[in-house]
């Protein structure tokens, strides 16, 4: 069954050379790099704040800026995290290079290097649409308590995570059977952070430390059927004394699907309160904690990906490529969560930074639209490394620049001056060398 709406004119109430969709990691520095560019940009958040999973989700740490003792993102992403410092909100004394922040710094953190590098913020809306002409967006639609609205763009960059704005526009895009479960996160207080201080210590191998003891004793409650399938868990303090960020909860769903992802929300908030009153009464650690917060949603991991100019795959993860279009680096581990265990797959730990194509962010045929973020070409296990929130900063950094440059000098993004766009981001800080890679066939550089 259908019904039809009737047609209405959408007042158009803004025009922008580049418009961001949606305000996460990726996102938000997408919109700095346009703008710090010398692109007029909107950047358009459905939440009142950015940020994204960092904030919304209370996804800590954001790894991963360094491996082998040595830092592959800089930039835009790293000046973020140094402003969060700054503030008290961000640890980055870890040589592992995932460091630990607090949300609510991170907000306020984010907000200030957009409005100081002349984005303007939209917040409480959704990207609901666009229009396209001649194979080029040309406005998107927005609802918020205005209405329906339209704003004008020259470039657009899709970093919604479930590419929103790519399957709007008719893009290809595709999902897997199986997708990465979500997690809700949550903040306790009143812990005997002491007696846990074993599991503070850095990253090692890219993978935080786990307690045997708590692990074992919820696998007997799972299997009991007292308590639901979980990951981890992961335990990281919080900034101080008695404070501790708690990624335990995940549940198959698919966050793509409304209706389901609703029923996801509702079963993961019941299992939260049930598992903090598991922990008081199991572990003598948690006997007098409360829960300080949870996320305001659940963190989602993977929906749909784009069908880009070059997929990411394992071998450019484990055997690191020269790529001409080189836009960001990623190291963290392969990292696949199972949705249906409390198990995961083996880590597959990179030996080095590798490096992430410009090709990858672009939609098969797009002239004026390009993404960042998690949505990007990416076959299994290469996305079990990339989507992770620096990388995906990092991504954003590149995106940006790539919108802008396409505004100031015409450029499709399919077909963009590389050596333009590196040049542009090695001078704004991005760390994008070719070290210790192997450079690719002449046919696996057009691929």
């Amino acid at each position: 069954m259908f019904v039809t709406e009737p047609s209405k004119d959408i007042p158009v109430v803004g025009s922008f050379d580049v418009i961001v969709c949606g305000g996460g990691p990726a996102g938000l520095t997408a919109a700095v790099a346009a703008a710090r560019n010398g692109a007029k940009t909107l950047l358009i958040e459905r939440y009142g704040f950015i940020g994204g999973m960092a904030t919304s989700a209370l996804v800590t740490p954001i790894s991963e800026f360094r491996v082998n003792s040595k830092q592959h993102i800089g930039g835009i992403p790293f000046e973020l995290m140094e402003i969060a410092a700054t503030l008290g909100g961000a640890n980055l004394a870890h040589d592992s290079g995932n460091y630990p922040v607090n949300d609510e710094v991170l907000k306020l953190a984010a907000q200030r290097i957009l409005l100081d590098s002349g984005v303007t913020l939209l917040y409480h809306s959704w990207v609901s649409d666009c229009l396209v002409s001649d194979g080029k967006i040309t406005h998107v639609i927005v609802q918020n308590k205005s209405g329906r609205v339209a704003y004008a763009g020259a470039a657009i960059v899709d970093c919604t995570g479930d590419a929103d704005i790519v399957r709007a526009a008719g893009y290809d895009t595709v999902k897997g059977d199986v997708l990465q479960p979500a997690s809700l996160w949550f903040q306790l207080g009143g812990v005997n952070t002491d007696a846990l201080s074993h599991l503070f210590g850095d990253a090692v191998g890219g993978v935080l430390p786990i307690s045997d003891e708590i692990r074992s004793r919820l696998i007997e409650l799972n299997e009991e059927g007292v308590i639901a399938n979980f990951g981890g868990p992961w335990i990281s303090q919080f900034f101080r004394e008695g404070m501790v960020s708690v990624n335990l909860l995940r549940e198959a769903t698919d966050a793509s699907d409304p209706e389901w992802f609703t029923r996801t929300e509702c079963s993961l908030r019941e299992n939260l309160h049930q598992i903090v009153d598991i922990l008081r009464t199991n572990f003598p650690e948690f006997q007098d904690c409360w829960l300080a917060k949870s996320g305001i949603q659940t963190g989602v991991r993977e929906t749909y990906h784009i069908v880009g100019l070059y997929q990411l795959g394992k071998d450019d993860v484990l055997n690191p490529k020269a790529f001409p279009d080189t836009i960001a680096k990623g190291a963290h581990v392969i990292d696949i969560h199972q949705p249906d265990s409390n198990d995961q797959a083996d880590f597959i730990m990179p030996k080095q930074e590798y490096n992430v194509p410009f090709r990858s962010l672009v939609p098969m045929g797009s002239i004026n639209l390009v993404t960042a973020g998690r949505c990007l070409s990416a076959d299994g296990p290469g996305f079990g490394s990339a989507r992770v929130m620096a990388t995906c900063m990092a991504m954003g950094q590149g995106a940006g620049t790539a919108a802008a440059l396409s505004v100031q000098h015409g450029y499709s993004m399919s077909d963009m001056n590389f050596e333009q766009l590196r040049t542009r981001m090695i001078e704004q800080g991005a760390i994008i060398d070719f070290d210790n890679c192997t450079t690719p066939t002449p046919a696996e550089a057009r691929a």
